[in-house]
């Protein structure tokens, strides 16, 4: 029996949804939705790690500046599911 590598990134896609639903007001099928590759779920997880730590607002915002070029895509993914734009 030979590795299935679509199976294995499908479910560790999966495993990552599940964890970031675990963090965010947001389902699982809402994330899978809004991003459906595994990419976009780590930009995600990178973005909530930037604002959640316990850093004064000017180097959380120092941080998004220098990734925004990633994660800019995710932002306005999120923020604009938020707001119902999307």
């Amino acid at each position: 029996m030979g590795f299935n590598f679509d199976e294995e990134a499908n479910l560790t896609n999966q495993q990552l949804a599940e964890e970031l639903a675990k963090i965010t007001p947001m389902t699982v099928d809402e994330i899978n939705a809004l991003l459906p590759r595994k990419a976009d779920k780590q930009r995600l997880q990178q973005l909530i790690e930037i604002v959640s730590k316990a850093e004064s607002e000017n180097k959380k915002i120092a941080a998004l500046t220098t990734n925004i070029g990633e994660l800019g895509g995710v932002v306005v993914k999120v923020v604009g599911a938020l707001l119902k734009v999307v």
